[in-house]
């Protein structure tokens, strides 16, 4: 009876609550307070009830779920609101496997005094699988549903993760298990960080890694794994070993929903979707049907990094599942997640839903689940997904509860919301509700890490847009920003601030926005994604030098340090598997770059400073510039050092400027400097000396040096060889690019190739030196020489067929092009030596220029855009552009496309392809007639939210630029659309003022707003709302087509 009371206790509070609910309403939106971060204390009738679960029946123990021995199972549900639970047994995890079948169904008791339903079956059990069949009454709504699901405390699970699985732990034990132990590091900002993918890793066959185990778990477990098994270039395990990280942070591999487990390898998701919190990704094991396998290989996996010395740091998504159809809500309705004033589901995540960590059972949840994972799995350390959505005293208490295990345990995450979030005002510990936001910082524990992305967009640039510029692009303002991130945002706030350098992640790309490289390539308009330019390469160079000479925890995205690509996807997160995966050849092409980042790394590990947990060195930094007046493509600082063992004082210059700089600095207390680091490599080899204070800085690039005196008193040893690799012009004996400087452990395997960034124009004559072999204390030189492309027309220019083109065949040529009827047909057709289509004297020009020694290799195209204004006069719709290349190659252009012009298809021109000439102006004119300026935009949500999309429309011109708003009131969030046609669609229309594109920002009245989209030009579009994704601004899909009517329907390719 004593259950009875609260439960009707419970339901009572809902209905007397309920018949205030407009008073209730009113005072909510009157006082509601905004937190911070979008967060807002919102009371409802919902609030109250779910208060009183937690004060009638909060559980802290850990035995819920199914307790295993080979005598008996127990199965342990919380459920204080159900009336009935059922536990179903099943031999298979599904249906469709063969032998499945249902065993039996057994009924739970309920102790009245906690809410917890148990059973015990007695015999053995392992490897059934089994569900609940709950019949439960919402204690928010008085609804009562029945429902079958799998445990919310599974430790195992069948195919999909739709039924749990009664398991044994000590069975999936790898061998050797008992005797692996944690990796941690002495200190929490003693970590280099790489972020990586379980799939990404080993996906492609570059990896090495067998092709059985390509993007599983297993591939971690390949040791010797080498560049296209080539058997030279180390890749996976031990190219981390070799590059210096001692920290992966793995993307989720939980069990999540948006994966089919039992569908082919194609399918990728960053996993951002939790299904079974408990439970690893059955996707990455070798067989997802058995539930012990992916459990075993889970383990092999962690076992695997930490065999390489690696700490392995897990990602987990405790702020929203899946989907509110979850093994949480089927069991208390409601409970563990938030409720807007509205009674719906609070959206703070941009996911659809977000779980209340101030109710007292799901932080029990994630706490037990946390230490679950540390002592099962021996994971290391955690990084949180939308931290901001939980509330600081369940992130300080789960530090609490991580210390019983170890202080070294490891904590940072996302101190930010994907939106609005609704949450009560007090915890079920009575205190008030504080949300784990960067403005909230002071109130959690310095030893829980917060994502520094003020340093991140000081660094590249603001990362919701691909063409924002940082200070390794130029900017002189980003400086500030990189001036505050030295300290780790720990001495002063700027945007915010850390108690100490142990509560900041330092970085500069993840697996969020743009990759690094994708970001420079884009707002340096260099060119294509993927390819090679050497101002880039520097760019990224400064960037990881930044990240590496700032305090706080370093980290970068797996394969920054090789230029990876994404080839400019912004949000990744469902993208194919060759978009998201390691092009592992890329360690051999950007090998500069790598050896770079792992002298960094050694720099970092032997320079006390810029590892400390806390604020001790802050007054021994001196900088050129104060923090708050930064504004320079120089930032430049010395430190000093009281560790007797290491450099006592160390100067950092770095020079975003396209030029090099002399830069003094400020502090000169030290005089005899050794560079460590340059514009080509970095490590603890001398690289030069300077004396003085003033330092000459090469462009784009960072130099940092050491006092002389410790330097040659220490002189440290990080046991790396050296290649120099050289290319050189044959002719002149210039370098065409800077020679690059390649390093790793002696004994090691290396190899060179052709740099990728010298134009076509030259091709490779020859090679001197050893271009591969090992790593060893004499430096190594390899040369590749160069030599001009000579197209194929000027080789067979040999008119008088003597064997040799010269100045005879420059003279044969000119009385043939006077009487052509002199030679044969095909003698005739070698006239066009320059690929112009004709043959005049512009041919013979040519051949003289070879003749003469000089190179007739490049050539370009110019591509014209013309239109007719209303006063008949032909004007250029856009800026010409030009394709250069070498002579001979095939070229092909396109008409432009923008708002109210169309081609005129009565001028198309006639050299719309063609060959790359040498010597000539040639051009490709096309022309356009006016077309119409107005739009229809149809817009409609894919899933279950409701809310009215409100669209902000403006123009830009034909040079991109933002022209005219097209928003009808010309205030944000600009036009809120409320009428929807029969088959969901809402409508907006509205008509261009001026050629050119328009551009789309659609937002829930001003919240979850997406990026600017921008670079449209059709007449109709189709814009979905993806309700699964309403997070990160990059929701929408656009096509030119209905997709209701055509499931094919062309998706809208917006102008570059």
């Amino acid at each position: 009876m004593k259950n009875t009371k609260k439960f009707v206790s419970v339901v009572l509070a809902f209905c007397m609550l309920g018949t205030t609910t407009a008073v209730t309403s009113m005072a909510a939106t009157t006082d509601a307070e905004t937190v911070s971060g979008n967060s807002v204390a919102v009371d409802t009738t919902a609030t109250k009830a779910l208060e009183e679960l937690d004060a009638n029946y909060r559980y802290d123990g850990d035995d819920l779920g199914a307790t295993y021995t080979k005598d008996a199972t127990t199965f342990k549900v919380w459920s204080p609101t159900a009336t009935d639970i059922k536990v179903n047994i099943f031999t298979k995890g599904s249906d469709d496997e063969q032998g499945a079948s249902k065993v039996a169904s057994y009924r739970l008791e309920k102790d009245d005094a906690t809410g917890i339903w148990e059973i015990k079956l007695t015999g053995e059990w392992k490897d059934y699988y089994y569900t609940y069949t709950i019949t439960v009454v919402n204690p928010t709504t008085g609804e009562t549903t029945t429902s079958e699901t799998q445990d919310v405390y599974s430790k195992a699970v069948g195919v999909n993760g739709n039924r749990s699985m009664i398991v044994d732990l000590d069975s999936t034990d790898p061998d050797g298990w008992d005797k692996d132990t944690h990796v941690f590091q002495n200190e929490v900002t003693d970590s280099t960080v790489w972020e990586l993918h379980v799939k990404d890793f080993s996906y492609d066959a570059s990896s090495g890694v067998s092709e059985a185990n390509r993007g599983k778990y297993l591939a971690f477990t390949e040791n010797g794994t080498t560049l296209n098994g080539e058997g030279n270039i180390s890749t996976c395990i031990d190219y981390l070993k070799e590059l210096g990280v001692n920290t992966v942070q793995l993307n989720p591999f939980y069990d999540y929903a948006s994966v089919n487990e039992a569908g082919n390898d194609e399918q990728f998701n960053w996993g951002y979707d939790p299904q079974n919190y408990n439970v690893p990704e059955g996707s990455y094991s070798s067989n997802p049907y058995d539930g012990n396998v992916r459990i075993k290989e889970c383990k092999e996996m962690i076992q695997a990094l930490h065999d390489a010395g690696i700490s392995v740091v897990m990602d987990v998504v405790y702020n929203h599942t899946y989907s509110t159809d979850s093994c949480f809500q089927k069991t208390v309705p409601n409970y563990y997640y938030r409720l807007n004033k509205a009674g719906t589901f609070s959206n703070g995540s941009g996911c659809g839903n977000e779980c209340a960590t101030e109710r007292a059972m799901y932080r029990n949840y994630v706490i037990q689940s946390c230490l679950y994972w540390v002592n099962e799995y021996h994971v290391d350390g955690f990084r949180y997904d939308l931290m901001g959505i939980m509330d600081v005293e369940t992130m300080n208490q789960l530090r609490d509860a991580l210390d019983q295990v170890d202080t070294k345990v490891t904590m940072w995450g996302e101190a930010w919301t994907g939106g609005d979030s609704y949450h009560p005002t007090n915890t079920c510990d009575g205190t008030k509700f504080k949300s784990a936001v960067q403005s909230n910082a002071g109130s959690l524990s310095e030893r829980i890490g917060i994502f520094n992305d003020s340093v991140r967009d000081a660094i590249k640039g603001g990362a919701m847009s691909i063409a924002n510029i940082g200070f390794v692009q130029g900017s002189k303002g980003a400086a500030k920003g990189i001036s505050y991130g030295l300290f780790a945002n720990s001495n002063a706030n700027y945007k915010w601030k850390a108690k100490a350098p142990s509560q900041s992640v330092t970085y500069a790309d993840c697996h969020d926005n743009a990759a690094l490289y994708d970001q420079l390539v884009a707002s340096t308009a260099s060119g294509d994604y993927g390819n090679r330019y050497e101002d880039l390469v520097k760019m990224n160079k400064m960037a990881g030098a930044i990240v590496n000479t700032s305090q706080g925890i370093s980290f970068m995205l797996a394969g920054q340090e090789m230029a990876r690509t994404k080839y400019g996807d912004t949000n990744s997160y469902k993208s194919s598997p060759e978009i998201n995966k390691i092009n592992w050849n890329n360690i051999l092409e950007y090998q500069d770059l790598v050896s770079y980042y792992k002298g960094l790394y050694e720099i970092r590990k032997n320079f006390t400073p810029f590892t400390a947990m806390d604020k001790s060195y802050s007054s021994a930094y001196t900088l050129n510039q104060s923090m708050g007046s930064a504004f320079s493509n120089q930032v430049a600082f010395t430190v000093k050092n009281d560790q007797p063992d290491e450099w006592q004082t160390m100067a950092v210059i770095h020079n975003s400027a396209k030029k090099a700089e002399e830069v003094k600095l400020k502090d000169e207390s030290c005089t005899e400097w050794v560079i460590i680091a340059n514009d080509k490599t970095a490590g603890l080899k001398k690289l030069g000396e300077v004396s003085g204070s003033t330092f000459t800085v090469p462009a784009i690039s960072t130099v940092i040096a050491v006092d002389k005196a410790s330097f040659d008193k220490l002189a440290l040893d990080d046991g790396m060889g050296q290649v120099t690799v050289n290319y050189v012009y044959e002719k002149t004996g210039e370098n065409l690019v800077d020679p690059e400087v390649i390093q790793g452990t002696i004994g090691t395997g290396y190899a060179t190739g052709e740099n990728t960034s010298i134009p076509e124009t030259y091709v490779l004559s020859r090679v001197e030196g050893p271009v591969e072999g090992r790593y060893s204390e004499t430096p190594a030189v390899v040369t590749y020489y160069y030599a001009d492309y000579v197209p194929e027309s000027f080789k067979n220019a040999d008119l008088n067929n003597d064997g040799i083109v010269d100045v005879r065949d420059v003279t044969l040529m000119q009385t043939i092009i006077t009487n052509p009827s002199s030679v044969d047909a095909e003698t005739f057709a070698k006239i066009d030596v320059n690929y112009d289509t004709r043959k005049d004297v512009n041919d013979v020009t040519a051949l003289q220029t070879y003749t003469t020694g000089k190179p007739v290799s490049s050539g370009s195209v110019t591509v014209n855009h013309y239109y007719t204004d209303e006063n008949g006069e032909v004007k250029k719709i856009t800026p010409s552009t030009t394709i250069s290349g070498k002579v001979g190659d095939e070229y092909t252009t396109t008409s432009y496309r923008t708002i109210g012009y169309t081609v005129d298809t009565t001028k198309t021109p006639e050299n719309v392809n063609g060959h790359i000439p040498y010597g000539v102006d040639m051009s490709v004119d096309y022309y356009y007639v006016a077309s119409s300026m107005d739009v229809k935009l149809h817009v409609k949500h894919n899933g279950s939210l409701t809310w009215n999309p409100s669209l902000w429309l403006w123009g830009s011109d034909t040079n991109g630029v933002d022209a005219d708003n097209y928003t009808t009131s010309g205030e944000w969030p600009g036009d809120t659309l409320t009428e929807k046609d029969e088959n969901g669609w809402y409508v907006k229309d509205f008509t261009c003022t001026k050629a050119g594109s328009y551009n789309i920002i659609v937002s829930d009245k001003g919240t979850n707003q997406t990026i600017d989209y921008k670079g449209f030009i059709d007449n109709e579009l189709w814009i979905v709302i993806d309700d699964s994704n309403v997070m990160g601004g990059t929701y929408l899909t656009f096509y030119t087509e209905n997709p209701d009517n055509n499931p094919n329907a062309p998706i809208a390719v917006p102008i570059a």
